[in-house]
């Protein structure tokens, strides 16, 4: 019995097209945004995880004077000095102290990398678009405006923070 080699490759093809059909007719999984999430005093945040480039303990920041009062200072990163954003005070908090539990998480951002203090890293998680509201009219003013949303997720509220808009990188 002689098999027709187009023969045994047309379902093979006909079974290929038929895949993105297939596909498109299923209902995939809900849309997500890959967070990162972090305390600041007893609040948690998250941030876009495209925008993480790691996370490193806190080993040593140097002041540096005539800086703005949330520049905590620099670190050493490989070689690289790192400036470090201190998100408490920059946020409006109390300054806070650094504790063993407390994290530099290495972002980019325009071309930039930095280091933002924080109190200590949560997780990397995946939260539904459709947990996400819009944050309350009354908690948005021109100095809040770096809040893009409030996640509700595991019974727990995560703010989302657009890091341009709390970093003022608008150039």
């Amino acid at each position: 019995m002689a098999i027709d080699g187009r023969a045994a490759v047309e379902p093979l093809l006909g079974f290929v097209d038929a895949l993105p059909a297939a596909a498109a007719g299923a209902s995939g999984p809900a849309p997500t945004l890959h967070l990162l999430t972090f305390a600041l005093d007893r609040e948690e945040f998250g941030i876009p995880i495209t925008q993480v480039r790691e996370v490193i303990r806190v080993n040593g920041i140097t002041r540096v004077p005539q800086v703005p009062a949330h520049v905590r200072g620099v670190t050493n990163l490989r070689g690289r000095i790192l400036a470090v954003v201190e998100l408490r005070t920059r946020l409006g908090l109390v300054e806070g102290p650094v504790t063993a539990a407390s994290r530099i998480v290495v972002v980019e951002l325009r071309g930039r990398t930095l280091g933002l203090l924080v109190d200590r890293v949560s997780q990397v998680t995946k939260v539904p678009v459709d947990s996400v509201a819009p944050p309350p009219e009354e908690v948005v003013t021109a100095e809040t405006d770096f809040l893009t949303g409030v996640a509700r997720w595991d019974s727990r509220l995560i703010m989302l923070l657009d890091l341009d808009k709390v970093l003022l990188l608008n150039a």
